[in-house]
């Protein structure tokens, strides 16, 4: 705190020439940085990430989405080539110590030379779901007509006759309403980053007019969100609970491209909100890359094994082809459409 003199307007002293009384500066609460950022206000900057989120998709009219996760590391053909003739330049120059962590860098991009391919295929199926989406061809089947987590369904008897509309009672909040005109009606969601994620936000850039949106988490290692996201549906989070929240709430279809850690951790946390009812069973599940996820999981020794049941893994879709996954995905989006 520190004492501050309010002046007299234009020199005039104050009332009958007294001096100019001081006040104690002070900061509101929500001004504090110090306080915002402390522990104590953990809960506030918690809640911040949701509100503030929900206000925007809402703003936007963000319903429905079409959720792409893979990993940060892969590059299309032509920047992995550059990738790898940089590495090689550097690991020639380099001596001593810097030669051995050089050799290193250079096999970790050798050993990605397949995600070129890939990368490019995940560019045109974006290109191609976010085509359908602004088309008169996007209509929704009614059990993609509501938000993935939200408990509502055509089957609930708040409903009115007309499945897409609800009762008098019930949240209007993340339904898909006739009387609410969409220019898009699915957008590709992805978490921001660079690799496939950037590449899925490529390729819905690539339509002219239409949005796509970028969840991003604060990491040491990036510095932002990639160029391709839409700037005002560009978020970024602090806590990663948040941002699976969110990208997940409005999530009619799920694209995984291989990954690592984060790649797994996000799909198999996906699977078992689908496995246990938190989302719609319906959602449909893309597995790109046939060889990398039938290598990477087991999937027949978990249904073996008795830890999961059989239907889990027939309702995945595994392809190498964007064009088969687009024709998948589209079906099964516009599945039982009442409007067709």
């Amino acid at each position: 705190m520190s004492l501050i003199l309010l002046q007299p307007e234009n020199g005039v002293p104050a009332t009958n020439g007294a001096p100019a009384k001081k006040y104690t500066a002070t900061t509101k609460a929500y001004k504090n940085q110090e306080f915002l950022g402390s522990s104590q206000a953990r809960l506030l900057r918690v809640m911040c990430e949701y509100e503030e989120t929900m206000l925007r998709l809402k703003r936007y009219k963000i319903k429905a989405t079409v959720l792409v996760f893979g990993s940060a590391r892969a590059k299309s053909q032509e920047d992995w080539e550059a990738a790898v003739a940089a590495a090689r330049a550097a690991e020639a120059e380099a001596e001593g110590e810097a030669k051995a962590a050089a050799t290193k860098a250079l096999q970790k991009i050798e050993k990605t030379s397949w995600m070129g391919e890939m990368t490019d295929k995940i560019v045109e199926l974006s290109r191609l779901l976010t085509e359908w989406a602004v088309s008169p061809e996007c209509r929704l089947g009614k059990d993609h007509t509501i938000s993935g987590v939200t408990r509502y369904h055509h089957t609930d008897p708040r409903y009115s006759a007309h499945p897409r509309k609800l009762g008098a009672n019930v949240p209007s909040y993340g339904v898909l309403g006739d009387d609410e005109p969409l220019e898009q009606g699915v957008y590709v969601c992805t978490g921001g980053g660079p690799g496939f994620m950037e590449a899925a936000n490529k390729g819905a850039a690539m339509v002219p007019g239409a949005k796509n949106m970028g969840m991003g988490i604060t990491l040491p290692f990036e510095d932002g969100l990639n160029e391709y996201v839409t700037p005002e549906l560009a978020f970024e989070f602090h806590y990663f609970f948040t941002r699976k929240f969110w990208m997940v709430y409005h999530c009619q279809a799920l694209v995984v491209a291989p990954g690592g850690f984060g790649t797994l951790d996000e799909l198999f946390e996906v699977l078992t909100l689908k496995q246990t009812g938190k989302i719609q069973k319906t959602l449909p599940v893309v597995l790109f890359g046939k060889t990398f996820w039938q290598a990477v999981v087991n999937w027949q020794a978990l249904v073996d094994f008795g830890t999961i049941a059989q239907e889990d893994v027939d309702s995945l879709f595994f392809t190498d082809s964007e064009q088969e996954a687009f024709q998948f995905l589209v079906a099964s989006l516009s599945k039982n459409n009442n409007h067709a």
